[in-house]
């Protein structure tokens, strides 16, 4: 439980700025307490006006960064599916498993790893498992990637391997791919509009230049504590949206792409190395044979 309490990046940023404020909230107890406090005193209810001005703003903000995050969560999770549903129905639609198998196998595995560092923006196939052999000279390795998967389905289908019925069963799974990496590139290709951003910020920090002096009649000293306290409510909000609309990068509250990756070559290298009950028949039709 204590673990849990220690903050993050994003709360020890929120916990610094909110300390700077509570600072500055020292000159307002000063002029209360000092020769000035009948001048400049702060009109009532201005407080209370810009609070629900902020808490619109603030609220909107933070639901749809969450929304974002929680759309990418929801697109890793059907890749997740997608590659062990195609390592399902490749293992049992392809009874004899050669080089082209194998190689299916590397590039199903090799599919998430290369999305993760394409929403990172790193190039090369230095991070992706098995990918040594491969070739790769373009811009998008993703798009790269499954399209040899469907190479491996059109030679299966003239050699008869395969007949359309199963192609088509493999190619719902396959297609889902790039739907999948589509969605996370609208993701991160689309940020939340700069000119509501700056319009929060504006309003962030009005709110928190003027919480002070409305709050030092009624409070006095007690003013700094609360200003700490209500300042870095509020700017956790805004530093942890900032953080997690953009779910696919390596740091801070965003998607564990790496688990995901790892957890998807675990499971496809389990369900390719297995073998199906057409598989051991075609073992053992060779040894009757035999024996007759």
């Amino acid at each position: 439980m204590f673990r849990r309490l220690i903050p993050t990046y994003a709360l020890r940023r929120a916990m610094l700025l909110s300390s700077l404020v509570a600072i500055y909230s020292g000159l307002a107890v000063w002029k209360e307490q000092g020769p000035y406090s009948r001048f400049a005193d702060f009109p009532p209810g201005l407080e209370a006006a810009l609070t629900l001005a902020l808490g619109l703003l603030l609220a909107l903000r933070v639901n749809r960064a969450f929304d974002r995050w929680w759309e990418g969560r929801i697109l890793w999770g059907t890749l997740v599916n997608a590659c062990r549903n195609l390592a399902v129905k490749a293992n049992n639609v392809v009874v004899k498993h050669d080089s082209s198998f194998d190689r299916l196998h590397r590039l199903v595995v090799a599919f998430p790893f290369s999305l993760r560092d394409h929403l990172r923006g790193v190039t090369g196939a230095s991070r992706i498992p098995d990918m040594s052999g491969e070739h790769f000279s373009g811009q998008h390795m993703p798009s790269w990637i499954v399209n040899q998967i469907y190479g491996i389905f059109e030679v299966w289908k003239r050699e008869e391997r395969i007949q359309y019925g199963e192609f088509r069963m493999l190619d719902r799974e396959s297609k889902v791919l790039l739907e999948v990496c589509g969605g996370c590139e609208r993701i991160k290709n689309t940020p939340i509009a700069v000119s509501y951003r700056v319009l929060l910020l504006h309003a962030l920090a009005l709110f928190l230049l003027t919480l002070p002096w409305g709050l030092v009649d009624q409070f006095g000293v007690w003013t700094i504590l609360i200003v700490f306290l209500t300042s870095y409510l509020v700017l956790a909000a805004e530093i942890v949206a900032e953080h997690i609309e953009q779910p696919f990068e390596a740091v801070g509250d965003n998607l564990d792409l790496d688990g995901i990756c790892e957890t998807i070559e675990r499971t496809v290298d389990e369900i390719l190395t297995t073998k199906t009950v057409s598989q051991l028949m075609s073992e053992r039709i060779p040894d009757t044979d035999s024996a007759g």
